[in-house]
């Protein structure tokens, strides 16, 4: 148990000003990476809000610092992205078939490494949401098996057996993109295995 976290969520909780701006500060990047590739710019920055929202109003109340005070907020973010999609699906919008965002910046503007994460992204926003939540939380997050687990509710071993299919499906979407996966994916990956 982190003690640390339990106190700053509890004074969240409470109302403290001081650690629901750090909290914000801390957290708000990460929700901006988490819903940067899922969801429409424009839509964003209300869904931050809404996951501030919910964690000081009622969740930070249930956290018992049991896990990272960080797989807490993903996720709650998590769930309030689920909701996002089954109102747009409602809605008759599809977001597992949307095009990807053309975020081709000029060759000569760019670095080699802004190429590579230029291309990653577009692969990444091409696979199934599942997938790429399931990418960005153990890669990026670096969270653990068993935290990713406990946000998604599912066993262990069915993450792991999941991160290795979503991991297989990225490779191949960059390969389709002429894009050398296999040393990337040796690079971004070592000393990581699920």
């Amino acid at each position: 148990m982190n003690t640390d976290e339990l106190q700053l969520a509890s004074a969240c909780a409470r109302g403290d000003i001081t650690a629901r701006r750090a909290v914000f500060s801390a957290y708000c990047p990460h929700l901006r990476r988490f819903f940067g590739n899922k969801v429409p710019r424009g839509a964003i920055e209300d869904l931050i809000n809404d996951v501030f929202v919910r964690l000081y109003d009622r969740c930070f109340a249930a956290y018992t610092g049991s896990g990272r005070l960080r797989s807490f907020v993903l996720g709650v973010a998590h769930r309030r992205l689920l909701e996002f999609y089954r109102a747009r699906s409602r809605a008759g919008i599809d977001d597992e078939r949307r095009e990807p965002l053309d975020t081709r910046p000029s060759p000569s503007r760019i670095s080699a490494q802004r190429e590579r994460r230029r291309i990653l992204c577009a692969a990444l926003r091409s696979i199934p949401t599942d997938a790429q939540v399931l990418l960005e939380f153990y890669y990026w997050d670096q969270l653990s098996t068993g935290e990713i687990a406990e946000i998604l509710a599912r066993p262990v071993g069915t993450v792991r057996t999941q991160i290795g299919r979503a991991r297989e499906l990225l490779e191949r979407t960059l390969r389709s993109r002429g894009f050398d996966a296999s040393e990337w994916l040796d690079v971004s990956t070592s000393g990581s295995a699920p």
